[in-house]
């Protein structure tokens, strides 16, 4: 009588066992994947577009904007420490974002007639949000351009510092950076055409 007893609870005893699995996993806490940016469309241009008038190397950046974090920096607590948001990612590191957006925006950009297409290498130096105070911050891109002409003239070299205000989130940053990258890129444009000048 005992043998029947167990044959008959081992099927209980598994049916309650599943329905527990089933109620652990319901309970278990769910895991919300990360908000991914980029820098959204590029701006509307009034040129005709085509082929690049430069050569354009991938943009080079140090090794702390190396991944798809979106960086913070709190100045008015510790300036020297460069902090990530948790839910929140770039959709490419930044280097790659901005080489994709100066070679849709370059391409819209007259070249020096008659001259060689020459070299244009960028380095990303700053690419974060910088808080100076809880609830106050700016996005801050800086940049570096070089441009090898054709045919061994010497390099042309500017550097540029963007900042425009951000809201203080990660959402923010991203609206902001977009801006300071679109608001820089026509400068970039002017001083190559006024470099074909110089050559």
């Amino acid at each position: 009588m005992k043998r029947l007893h167990t044959l008959q609870t081992r099927p209980a005893l598994a049916a309650l066992a599943a329905a527990l699995s089933l109620s652990a996993c319901s309970l278990s806490p769910k895991v919300t994947p990360p908000a991914v940016y980029d820098l959204g469309p590029a701006p509307a241009t009034t040129g005709a577009g085509g082929a690049l008038g430069w050569r354009i190397a991938d943009v080079a950046a140090p090794p702390w904007l190396a991944d798809e974090g979106i960086a913070y920096r709190l100045a008015y607590q510790q300036a020297q420490r460069q902090e990530h948001y948790r839910d929140s990612l770039w959709a490419a590191p930044p280097a790659a974002l901005l080489t994709q957006r100066l070679r849709e925006q370059l391409a819209n950009v007259s070249a020096c007639p008659g001259v060689p297409a020459g070299l244009l290498a960028v380095n990303l130096d700053e690419f974060e949000q910088v808080f100076s105070q809880p609830g106050s911050s700016v996005a801050v891109l800086r940049v570096h351009a070089t441009l090898w002409p054709a045919g061994g003239a010497p390099a042309l070299q500017r550097h540029w510092r963007v900042e425009r205000p951000a809201a203080p989130d990660a959402a923010g940053a991203v609206r902001a950076m977009s801006l300071a990258v679109d608001d820089w890129l026509p400068q970039l444009g002017a001083w190559l055409t006024s470099g074909c000048a110089a050559r």
